[in-house]
C-alpha cells in the first residue's frame, strides 16, 4: 500500500463512526492475518534456497566422485570423521535463514526460529489450517500455537489432523485462546492418541524453576516455573486458599497475600499469618471466623468455591494433605488454622467412562486446559466426586421419577415440576444446576474472554423477575465479573442465549458476536441438551404418521411386485 493510499485512509477514518469502524477492525485483522500467512511462506521459501546453497557448496567439497544426495546432505550436516561441519562448509541453511529473518524481522533468534519452522509446517504439513491463516480465519498466534502442540504428533496423522483442525474452524465462529487451545488440544488427542502420551513425559521431563534478579528494579527478583498443569493447579489452589484465610481487616492485596503465602510454605508453614490490627496487637479474634468463607456467597450469581462438578477435584489434594502432616507451624493465634477456612480447591470435569477406564477421552482442568485421562484419574483417586446428570432435571431438589395418572387420559405426570418451578423462582440456582452450567462451558461466555469458568459469575441472560427470566439452564450462562458487570449496567449491550446454549451478544451499533463457538458440550457431548423423550405426543403423533406412510409405499411396492411376478411366471 503506498503511503499516499495509506494516508486518505487514515483521513476517511476520522469521519467514521464507531459501527463503521468496527468494520475497519475486522479488515485490519482479515489483512493483517493474511500478511502473516505471506511472511511465513517467505521465511519457508528463504530457508528453502539457504539450504539448496549450502548443499551445492558441501557438494563442491565432497567432489563429484560422492554426489549422492544423502551422502552429501549427511556429510553437510556431520561433516567427515573429525570435522567441523561449520569450519569447513560455514553456517547451514538453516543458521543463515536464523540470522536474516533475525535482522529483517528485528527479532530473537529463538523468534526467528519459530517461525521459519512454523512456514515449514504450514506449506507442508498442515496447508489447509495454513489457509485458514490466509483468509483471516485464525491469526498468527493461534496458527503458531498449532505448530507447537502438534509438534509431537506422528508424521503420518499430521494430513488427518490438517483435515480434523479445519473443519473445526471452519464450522465455528471465532473464539478466545482457552476455547481454540481446549478444540486444538481436543483434536490432538482424537486424532493421535500417542502424542498426548508422548506430551505427559515432556511436561514432567521439563520441570524447572527460575529465581532471578529483577534488573528493571533494585532489590526485587523474578521467579518463574513450569511443571505439569496438575501440580500448577495445586499450589494455585493452595494460596488461593491460605490468602483467604486472613481476617477481612488485613491491609494486603490478595496478590500480596498470595505471594506471602508462598515464602510461608518455602519456610515450612501451611497458614498464613493475618496482618489485621488485632492479630498484630496480640488481641482476640474479634471477627467471626465464618466472615471470610462467607463472603464467597455475597455476590448473587457467585457460588462458593468449595462447591462441586462432575468429578471435580474439590481435592483437598497433595497440599491440603500436606496441611494435616505439617506441625512447623508460626506460634501466633492468627497462623492457627481457622474454622470454616476455605480448602484448596480446584475443578475437573471428566467422563465417568474416563474415570472407569472404558475410554481415555481428555478431562478439562479448569484453568488450565485439556489433561490426559491417566492424569485425571490419578488425581482424581482421593477427590470428592459430584456428578451431573442432564435427561431428568434442572435441579438437585428434584426427582426422576414419573408416574402415570389414570385421571388424565394416561398423560405423563412429574410430581417434580412443582419443586422445579420453585427452584425456577430463585434467584441463586441450586448447586447441581451451577455444577452443570459450568460443565458446559469452558471459561466466560464473553466473546474473547478466557477468564476460569469456576471464577465467574453465574448471570441470568433474560433478568431474574422477568416473565422468562427463570433460574434454569436455558437462562443462566458464566460470565466473569468484569463483562458481568459491563453486561448490567450498559444498557446498549443485548446478550441471547438459545436452547442449545449458544450465547450471542450485540453491541449497541449493531454487530452480533457469538460468545461460545466451542463449549464443554463439544469437549463431553455426554453434557448436551438432552433429547426430547421418546414418549412425547407431539413426537408419538408424527412417529405414527410417518410410519403409516412408510407402510403405505411398503404395501405398494410389494403389490407391482407381486404383479410383475404374475405378469411374467419362470422361465423369464
Amino acid at each position: 500500500m503506498s503511503e499516499g493510499m495509506l494516508l486518505e485512509q487514515l483521513r476517511a477514518d476520522q469521519d467514521h463512526c464507531a459501527a463503521e469502524l468496527i468494520e475497519v477492525l475486522y479488515h485490519c485483522a482479515a489483512v493483517s492475518a493474511s500478511a502473516d500467512f505471506r511472511m511465513l511462506q517467505a521465511i519457508s521459501l528463504i530457508h528453502e534456497e539457504h539450504e539448496e546453497d549450502y548443499l551445492t557448496t558441501a557438494a563442491a567439497a565432497v567432489g563429484s566422485g560422492e554426489a549422492d544426495p544423502q551422502t552429501i546432505s549427511a556429510t553437510a550436516m556431520l561433516g567427515r570423521a573429525g570435522d567441523d561441519p561449520r569450519g569447513r562448509y560455514g553456517p547451514n541453511g538453516l543458521e543463515k535463514t536464523i540470522a536474516e529473518v533475525g535482522a529483517a524481522l528485528t527479532v530473537t533468534p529463538a523468534r526467528a526460529r519459530e517461525l521459519i519452522v512454523a512456514g515449514s509446517v504450514m506449506r507442508n504439513q498442515l496447508p489447509f489450517v495454513g489457509g485458514m491463516l490466509a483468509i483471516g480465519r485464525i491469526d498468527l498466534p493461534r496458527f503458531l500455537m498449532v505448530v507447537k502442540r502438534s509438534e509431537l504428533v506422528d508424521q503420518e496423522k499430521m494430513g488427518s489432523l490438517d483435515t480434523a483442525l479445519v473443519g473445526e474452524i471452519e464450522n465455528r465462529a471465532p473464539m478466545s485462546m482457552t476455547r481454540f487451545l481446549t478444540m486444538l488440544d481436543a483434536t490432538i488427542a482424537r486424532t493421535d492418541a500417542g502424542a498426548t502420551r508422548k506430551r505427559r513425559e515432556v511436561v514432567a521431563k521439563d520441570r524447572a524453576i527460575t529465581v532471578r534478579s529483577d534488573r528493571h528494579t533494585p532489590g526485587q527478583s523474578r521467579m518463574s516455573a513450569s511443571l505439569p498443569a496438575e501440580h500448577a493447579a495445586a499450589v494455585n489452589a493452595k494460596l488461593d486458599a491460605m490468602a483467604a484465610d486472613v481476617h477481612d481487616d488485613d491491609p494486603r492485596t490478595k496478590a500480596q497475600r498470595r505471594l506471602d503465602g508462598f515464602v510461608a510454605l518455602a519456610g515450612g508453614h501451611t497458614v498464613l499469618e493475618c496482618r489485621c490490627q488485632d492479630c498484630l496487637s496480640g488481641a482476640p479474634d474479634t471477627v467471626d471466623p465464618f466472615d471470610t468463607a462467607e463472603s464467597f456467597e455475597a455476590t448473587p450469581d457467585v457460588p462458593s468455591p468449595t462447591d462441586g462438578t462432575v468429578a471435580q477435584a474439590d481435592t483437598p489434594d497433595q497440599s491440603e494433605r500436606a496441611m494435616a502432616s505439617q506441625s512447623d507451624v508460626s506460634d501466633t493465634s492468627s497462623a492457627q488454622p481457622r474454622d470454616g477456612a476455605p480448602r484448596p480447591t480446584f475443578h475437573i470435569v471428566v467422563n465417568l467412562s474416563t474415570l472407569l477406564g472404558r475410554d481415555d477421552d481428555p478431562a478439562f482442568l479448569d484453568g488450565h486446559g485439556v489433561i490426559d485421562a491417566e492424569t485425571v484419574r490419578n488425581l482424581l483417586a482421593e477427590a470428592h466426586r459430584s456428578y451431573v446428570h442432564t435427561d431428568h432435571s434442572d435441579h438437585s431438589d428434584t426427582d426422576d421419577h414419573r408416574h402415570k395418572d389414570k385421571d388424565k387420559d394416561d398423560h405423563w405426570h412429574n410430581p417434580a415440576h412443582a419443586r422445579r418451578a420453585r427452584a425456577e423462582r430463585r434467584y441463586r440456582p441450586g448447586r447441581k444446576l451451577a455444577e452443570l452450567i459450568r460443565c458446559g462451558e469452558l471459561c466466560c461466555t464473553f466473546p474473547g474472554c478466557s477468564n476460569p469458568v469456576w471464577r465467574a459469575d453465574l448471570d441470568h441472560t433474560t433478568p431474574h423477575g422477568k416473565a422468562s427470566g427463570k433460574t434454569n439452564r436455558r437462562n443462566l450462562k458464566p460470565l466473569c465479573r468484569f463483562h458481568h458487570r459491563f453486561k448490567t449496567f450498559d444498557p446498549g449491550w443485548r446478550d441471547y442465549q438459545d436452547e442449545m446454549g449458544t450465547v450471542f451478544f450485540q453491541s449497541p451499533d449493531g454487530h452480533m458476536y457469538l460468545g461460545n463457538a466451542y463449549t464443554g458440550r463439544d469437549l463431553f457431548t455426554s453434557l448436551a441438551p438432552p433429547d426430547q423423550p421418546t414418549d412425547h405426543p407431539a413426537r408419538q403423533r408424527i412417529d405414527q404418521i410417518r410410519s403409516r406412510r412408510a407402510e403405505s409405499v411398503k404395501r405398494a411396492s410389494k403389490r407391482e411386485i407381486d404383479r410383475w411376478n404374475a405378469e411374467n411366471p419362470p422361465p423369464f
